[in-house]
C-alpha cells in the first residue's frame, strides 16, 4: 500500500467500512419500495433495482471524497455525526490491510469479469461460419421491426446450454445447435424473439456495468442481491417485448417451459451474457400466460413512499450540515461543564472522538496565532510527497538562518536520515530540523509553501492561515476547532503519531549522543494514555497544546490556545483528564 498516500488509503478504507451498513440499509429500504411493487410493471421494479444498484456506487464514492475533502469528521452522508465511531474501534494501522484485502478482492473479480470476456470473444470468433441463413433472416426481420440499425448476427454453437446474446455494438446471438432439431420452429422464433428485446434494450452493456459493480462491491451481500433482482427483472421485460412482436405470450410461455426440459449440452454458461432460461422461470411463465397487471395498493405504496421522503430529507439535511469543527451541538457531562468557567487558556476545545460531541468549549472558533502546532500541518505536506525515510538530510546554515533559528537547535553541518528529523521537528519542535524538512520539498520552498496551502483547503480549514513551516510567525493563525480537525488528521499518519508520543530519544550527532526531550512533559507520565501530542510557544500565541488521548477506553481531543504560562495550561489539561475520569468512573457506576 506504499504506492498509495495514507489519506487516500484512509479515505477508502472508511468508505468501504460505512457501506457495510449503509448498503443494509438501502437493501432494507429497497425490498419494502420493491414489495409494493410486486404487481406492477417489470420495468418500474427495474428501474427501483438499478437506481439502488447506482446508489451503491455512489454512497462509497462520496463519502470516500467527503472524507478526502475535510480529512476529519464530515457529517455522514446518512445522518451520522462524524466518521470516527465505528472505524476509530480498529487498531492503528487497520486500515492499510483493509484496503489491501479489498484490492486483492477487485483483482479476483476483475479476472473473473476478463474470463468472461474472453469466453465472449472465442464463443463468436469460434463460430462465425456457422451460420443459418432461415433464422439469420428472421433475426433481421425482427430487427428491423424494432427499429435496430446494428446488425445482428446469429451463431450456431454445437455445445451450449441456452440461446444467448453477446455484444452490444456488434451484437451476436449464440444459438444452441440442439435446438434446431429438438424444438419446433414457432417456439425457436419466440426464444430468438426474446433474445432480439434483450439487443433492443442493451441489456449487454448494462449487464457489464452491472458486473462491474460486482467485482468493486464483491464482499456486500445486498449488492448481490439487487444484482440478481435486476437480472430477473431484466428477463421479464425481454419477455413482454417478445410477446408483444409475437402477438401471442403463450407461445413463449411454451418456449420457455420447452427449454427447462432441453439438454442441449453441458458446456457452462457465461454469466455476462443475457439468455431465455435465466431469470425464475416459473414465474415468467406464469406472468406470460396471466399477463395481466394490477397496480399497487395505496396501503402498501403509502408506507413505502413515506420512508423513502424521511430517508431523502435525512440525507439532504446532513449533507448541507457543516463538519465537526462548525458544529454547535454540545452533550457535555456535569463534570466537563462545570470546568467552563475555570479554564485559564483563551481559546479551548473538547471533542468526544467516538461521538463526534463537542464537550468543552471556549472561544473555539476565535482566530488566534498557534505557533508550533503549524508543525503538525508541515509533517502532513512534507509526508504527502512520499519521501524516502532513510535519505540524509543536511541541516544547512540556511536553515539556522532566522533568529529564532540561530538560538538552539540541531548543529548546522549535521547529517541524519529523514525519520530522524522528522522525529525531531515533532518531538523536540526542532525548528531548524522543521525548516530543513520544507525547505527539501520536491520543487524547494516555494512548492512546498503552494503544497501548504492546497493542504490547508483540503482539511477545510476556513479559518486558518500559514505562512511559513515552523511557526515562528505570528501570522500563523488558526482556531480551535481548525486545530482539531488537524490533530484528527495527523493522527492517521504513523511517522506523526509515533514522532509526537516520543517521550524523548537520543541522537548520535558527530560522535556525542545527545539526548532531546518531548516538549510536552506529559507524554510519558503514568496515567497519560496520549494518542498524538504537539506544543507551541511564540510570544505572540502564548502556551498551546493540541493533544489526543485515550481515556478509559475513550478518545478525546483537546486543543488550548493561548495560555499564560505553562502553569495555566498544566492546571487545564490536568483538570480535563480528571473530569474524562470521573465521567468514566460515572458511567461504570
Amino acid at each position: 500500500m506504499s504506492d498509495l498516500p495514507l489519506g487516500v488509503v484512509d479515505a477508502l478504507g472508511h468508505a468501504l467500512l460505512h457501506f457495510v451498513w449503509k448498503g443494509a440499509l438501502l437493501g432494507m429500504a429497497t425490498a419494502v419500495l420493491l414489495r409494493s411493487l410486486r404487481h406492477g410493471r417489470p420495468q418500474a421494479r427495474y428501474a427501483l433495482l438499478l437506481g439502488a444498484l447506482m446508489l451503491c456506487v455512489a454512497i462509497p464514492v462520496l463519502d470516500a471524497y467527503r472524507y478526502l475533502g475535510t480529512g476529519a469528521a464530515a457529517p455522514d452522508a446518512w445522518g451520522v455525526r462524524n466518521w470516527r465511531g465505528w472505524p476509530a474501534a480498529f487498531p492503528s494501522g487497520f486500515m492499510p490491510w483493509l484496503v489491501a484485502a479489498w484490492l486483492l478482492g477487485v483483482v479476483a473479480m476483475s479476472i473473473r469479469l476478463a474470463s468472461g470476456l474472453l469466453w465472449v470473444a472465442r464463443a463468436a470468433a469460434c463460430h462465425r461460419g456457422r451460420e443459418d441463413a432461415k433464422w439469420q433472416t428472421h433475426v433481421l426481420r425482427m430487427a428491423a421491426h424494432w427499429g435496430i440499425r446494428r446488425h445482428i448476427s446469429l451463431r450456431i454453437v454445437p455445445r451450449l446450454e441456452r440461446p444467448l446474446t453477446v455484444g452490444w455494438w456488434r451484437p451476436v446471438i449464440l444459438l444452441p445447435a440442439a435446438l434446431l432439431t429438438q424444438m419446433p420452429a414457432p417456439l425457436l422464433e419466440a426464444l430468438l424473439a426474446h433474445e432480439v428485446a434483450h439487443i433492443r434494450r442493451f441489456d449487454y452493456l448494462f449487464n457489464l456495468l452491472q458486473v462491474a459493480v460486482e467485482a468493486l462491491l464483491f464482499y456486500h451481500p445486498v449488492v448481490w442481491w439487487l444484482s440478481r433482482e435486476i437480472r430477473i427483472e431484466r428477463e421479464k421485460i425481454a419477455d413482454e417485448l417478445a410477446a408483444s412482436y409475437l402477438g401471442e405470450p403463450r407461445r413463449l410461455a411454451l418456449a420457455l417451459e420447452q427449454l427447462s426440459h432441453l439438454d442441449p449440452g453441458s458446456a457452462p454458461t457465461p454469466f455476462l451474457g443475457q439468455f431465455a432460461g435465466r431469470g425464475e422461470l416459473s414465474d415468467r411463465i406464469r406472468q406470460l400466460v396471466r399477463p395481466g397487471h394490477r397496480s399497487p395498493h395505496w396501503r402498501a405504496v403509502v408506507p413505502a413512499a413515506t420512508f423513502a421522503v424521511l430517508a431523502a430529507g435525512v440525507a439532504l439535511v446532513t449533507l448541507r450540515a457543516e463538519p465537526v469543527h462548525d458544529a454547535v451541538a454540545h452533550a457535555p457531562d456535569d463534570a466537563i461543564k462545570a470546568l467552563g468557567g475555570s479554564i485559564r487558556s483563551n481559546h479551548a476545545l473538547l471533542i468526544d472522538d467516538s461521538s463526534g460531541s463537542v464537550l468543552l468549549q471556549k472561544n473555539a472558533s476565535e482566530v488566534a496565532p498557534v505557533a508550533s502546532l503549524t508543525k503538525l500541518v508541515t509533517a502532513m505536506v512534507v509526508l504527502d510527497a512520499r519521501p524516502d525515510m532513510e535519505a540524509m538530510v543536511s541541516i544547512d546554515a540556511i536553515d539556522a538562518g532566522g533568529a529564532d533559528r540561530e538560538r538552539a537547535g540541531i548543529p548546522v553541518g549535521t547529517n541524519l536520515p529523514f525519520r530522524e528529523v522528522v522525529r525531531l521537528a515533532l518531538m523536540s519542535s526542532d525548528n531548524r530540523a522543521t525548516y530543513a524538512l520544507a525547505r527539501r520539498y520536491p520543487g524547494g520552498m516555494a512548492a512546498f509553501e503552494t503544497a501548504l496551502r492546497a493542504k490547508i483547503s483540503a482539511l477545510g480549514l476556513a479559518h486558518t492561515s500559514l505562512s511559513e513551516p515552523t511557526g515562528l510567525s505570528a501570522r500563523n493563525t488558526s482556531t480551535a476547532a481548525d486545530m482539531a480537525v488537524v490533530a484528527l488528521a495527523a493522527s492517521r499518519y504513523p511517522a506523526i503519531a509515533q514522532g509526537t508520543t516520543i517521550a524523548a530519544d537520543t541522537i548520535d550527532i558527530d560522535g556525542r549522543k545527545i539526548e532531546y526531550r518531548n516538549t510536552n512533559p506529559l507524554v510519558g507520565q503514568r496515567g497519560w494514555d496520549i494518542q498524538l501530542s504537539k506544543t507551541g510557544f511564540i510570544d505572540a500565541a502564548g502556551r498551546c497544546l493540541v493533544m489526543r488521548l485515550r481515556s478509559s477506553g475513550r478518545s478525546f481531543t483537546m486543543v488550548l490556545l493561548n495560555s499564560s504560562g505553562t502553569a495555566a495550561l498544566a492546571e487545564d489539561t490536568t483538570n480535563i483528564r480528571n473530569a474524562l475520569q470521573g465521567i468514566a468512573a460515572g458511567h461504570r457506576a
